[in-house]
């Protein structure tokens, strides 16, 4: 309908008018204001998630140096780990950077970063129910069951994921975007341990 239309159809019922004026009275129709985020996300506010999306199309413009940018930041602060990579037995620490192109370091690289990839994905989708991120999280966590990891080793990535949007974001990583990230790495992490643990 045009504006015409429904301002001539609201005359007669004055609730209409108002609720038609008026984006903050609750309703969740088109063009009523943002949507309601799922209680479990770390955002109250659609528009925390919606500059956290924006800033995410940086690192997907720049996916494949920004996966293995990330990835060998983790394995070079821990070392120790890379011994739970079969893909990377091959591989010495020394020759572990963001332009190494061993596949089975780019297979690894790629994985970690699509998780997080995924999740945003997910939750663009439908921010009122994050329950498809939430499982997706989920089956990451079990999937590493047999590998021998601790809870630590997950949260081991955070540094690593903070300081590759960090470089990419270049001036645009303000406090503001530092904390937007570090709330929905914490938001992953919390459902991939749920997952892990048995």
């Amino acid at each position: 309908m045009g504006a015409g239309a429904s301002k001539n159809s609201a005359k007669g019922d004055s609730s209409k008018g108002k609720a038609s004026n008026n984006n903050n009275n609750g309703d969740v129709a088109e063009g009523s204001g943002p949507p309601p985020m799922d209680s479990r996300l770390p955002y109250s506010a659609f528009r925390d998630f919606y500059t956290l999306k924006n800033f995410w199309k940086t690192v997907q413009r720049a996916e494949k140096d920004a996966r293995k940018n990330m990835f060998s930041k983790y394995l070079k602060a821990n070392p120790e780990n890379m011994a739970r990579y079969p893909k990377l037995a091959k591989l010495q620490l020394e020759n572990i950077s963001p332009s190494c192109d061993d596949k089975g370091f780019e297979t690894m690289a790629e994985m970690y970063l699509k998780v997080f990839d995924d999740v945003i994905s997910m939750v663009e989708e439908t921010p009122a129910d994050a329950s498809s991120a939430i499982a997706r999280l989920q089956a990451v966590g079990k999937k590493h069951r047999p590998f021998g990891m601790k809870y630590d080793d997950f949260q081991k990535l955070e540094e690593p994921f903070l300081q590759m949007v960090g470089e990419l974001l270049g001036d645009r990583y303000t406090d503001k975007a530092e904390t937007l990230f570090r709330k929905f790495f914490q938001f992953c992490l919390r459902y991939i341990v749920e997952g892990f643990q048995p």
